[in-house]
């Protein structure tokens, strides 16, 4: 399915944005909110939050009694002063928190940021691993 381009309201928001950066108050009213998937093998659960410009030391993972939380922000950096700036990406402060099920790991929890993705990783516990469970035959009278 093909979406539509609202061309009226882009260029509306551009215009906002030129007129604000014209007045040295340039904004854009969209808030940054990263993609995340969350994903499950038989070994692990896999959290992969898209970041694209957030720094290491701009994001946050924490867990506290199976919530796993996710804080970070991309920062606006402003060029030279009064240069003007027309801004099309979101920007700011974000949070996310999912409550995980108790059959996983914490302690094993690993997160990796590589070319703007977060990876998080949270082993299964073992008891939580689907097993194969042999099919014997039964014979009557033995």
């Amino acid at each position: 399915m093909l979406t539509s381009w609202d061309a009226v309201s882009t260029l509306d928001r551009m215009f906002d944005d030129m007129m604000g950066s014209a007045l040295g108050a340039a904004t854009n009213p969209r808030t940054f909110n990263p993609e995340i998937d969350v994903r499950t093998t038989d070994e692990e659960l896999l959290v992969v939050c898209d970041v694209p410009g957030v720094k290491q030391e701009d994001l946050d993972v924490t867990l506290h009694e199976h919530v796993l939380t996710i804080k970070g922000s991309r920062k606006f950096e402003s060029g030279t002063e009064g240069q003007q700036v027309v801004i099309g990406r979101s920007y700011g402060a974000f949070t996310r928190s999912f409550t995980l099920p108790s059959s996983l790991d914490e302690e094993k929890l690993s997160a990796d940021l590589a070319d703007g993705v977060l990876t998080i990783r949270i082993p299964k516990l073992p008891k939580a691993k689907p097993f194969k469970v042999p099919i014997g035959t039964k014979q009557l009278g033995k």
